[in-house]
């Protein structure tokens, strides 16, 4: 009896089994299957492009905000630096111009064109010269220019301020102009050619 029992328990599995096995799902449960699958992929391409290229355009923004603020800093930086310059040449033309000054009420130009060639071997000067008060060259470390008009070298508008003064130049030059007082009157110009070193580089 119990091997009929066990007979029958295992027909009626296999009898389950077969049925199962036969059973299809119909065709257009698959294609739906497929579809789905194929969406969701399609999705996740789309959302990785999607944030791929969210990445990069910030990416590119930060960069451009970066360069933006870079160069505003520079920019800062380099007018500070430039203006810092220009005061200190200002101060030393003011003491300058009182050693030319002395000199030229003596009548002494051989020791005012010393003092210039001693200026002329400081870095990055180009040229300096003295005009007396008819506006033609007395002094210059480039003999050149001697008895020349100064207005042929620099723009007269650059020479007519009473108080020392740095003015852009020719040819990315600094010019250094510093007038000559006695106590009426003016006695001359003196005129230092330079150009200004790059502050961010250093040359």
């Amino acid at each position: 009896m119990a091997e009929s029992s066990e007979f029958s328990s295992t027909t009626a599995q296999q009898t389950r089994m077969g049925r199962f096995s036969k059973t299809r799902l119909p065709l257009w449960v698959t294609l739906v299957v497929v579809v789905i699958l194929l969406a969701v992929l399609g999705w996740q391409r789309i959302a990785m492009n999607r944030a791929n290229t969210h990445l990069a355009a910030e990416r590119q923004a930060l960069s451009s905000q970066f360069q933006a603020n870079r160069s505003t800093l520079e920019a800062e930086l380099k007018a500070k630096v430039e203006a810092n310059a220009d005061e200190a040449k200002r101060q030393f033309g003011i003491a300058l111009a009182w050693a030319v000054r002395g000199e030229m009420i003596r009548n002494n130009l051989d020791q005012v064109d010393q003092f210039f060639n001693e200026i002329v071997k400081l870095p990055h000067t180009e040229r300096v010269l003295l005009a007396d008060d008819t506006g033609k060259v007395r002094v210059s470390t480039d003999r050149r220019y001697l008895g020349v008009e100064l207005s042929t070298l620099v723009p007269v508008e650059a020479t007519l301020p009473k108080e020392v003064a740095v003015r852009a130049g020719p040819n990315a030059t600094r010019l250094l102009v510093i007038p000559i007082m006695g106590l009426n009157s003016r006695l001359g110009t003196v005129v230092v050619s330079y150009r200004q070193p790059d502050v961010l580089v250093g040359n």
